[in-house]
């Protein structure tokens, strides 16, 4: 069978959010062969190509894991730990999934927040401030006004306990999808209130 030729594609879109990002390198691919840099046929495309990759999957990740909360007036929020320069997207993705509520993530002692217009804002303190100073300045978000707290909390407990498949049971699996540092306890990765992902581990 003929091996399949790995392909860099030439596209390094997201590598600027690299944590270890480097001009310099960048600019060398650049002025390099565009056949060779899509095939990665240079040390140094090869290092994009890496690069590229590890910011893809850290934010793949994370569109995954991350859970949000439900402040008592709608404004979704959590803590995480993102390697890579990708809170606005992580934003922009969950603002696509509910975009008629505030949505605020902390991640490094700073915190991005977008509204339902879309527009984002970064603030330098904890994501419980930011939800405060949200909820002062409006009224509670229309589409849970009718839901108390513990409602909202059943309603997740519920989806949960439907999508687990004792018979399918695969903790080895999930350890390898799910490693440790997407289950770290001082982030909030799961909703409050409900089943912990840990929980399915013991």
């Amino acid at each position: 069978m003929r091996r399949q030729r790995r392909e860099c594609g030439g596209v390094f879109d997201l590598v600027t959010r690299h944590k270890d990002y480097d001009p310099k390198l960048h600019s060398r691919v650049l002025m390099q062969d565009k056949r060779r840099v899509e095939n990665c046929a240079t040390r140094e495309a090869k290092k994009m190509y890496r690069m590229q990759r590890a910011v893809m999957w850290s934010l793949h990740a994370k569109k995954g894991f991350l859970r949000l909360n439900m402040s008592e007036k709608g404004v979704l929020y959590a803590k995480t730990r993102l390697e890579h320069n990708v809170l606005d997207l992580l934003l922009k993705h969950f603002h696509n999934r509910f975009p008629g509520f505030h949505i605020a993530i902390e991640t490094g002692g700073k915190t991005g927040v977008i509204g339902p217009g879309g527009w984002i804002d970064t603030y330098p303190f904890s994501v419980e401030e930011a939800v405060k100073r949200l909820e002062s300045r409006g009224p509670e978000n229309q589409t849970v006004k009718s839901l108390e707290n513990g409602d909202r909390k059943k309603l997740w407990s519920e989806y949960y306990e439907s999508q687990k498949i004792d018979e399918r049971r695969n903790i080895s699996l999930m350890k390898k999808m799910m490693p440790l540092k997407h289950r770290d306890k001082d982030a909030h990765e799961t909703t409050a209130g409900c089943k912990n992902i840990t929980d399915y581990l013991n």
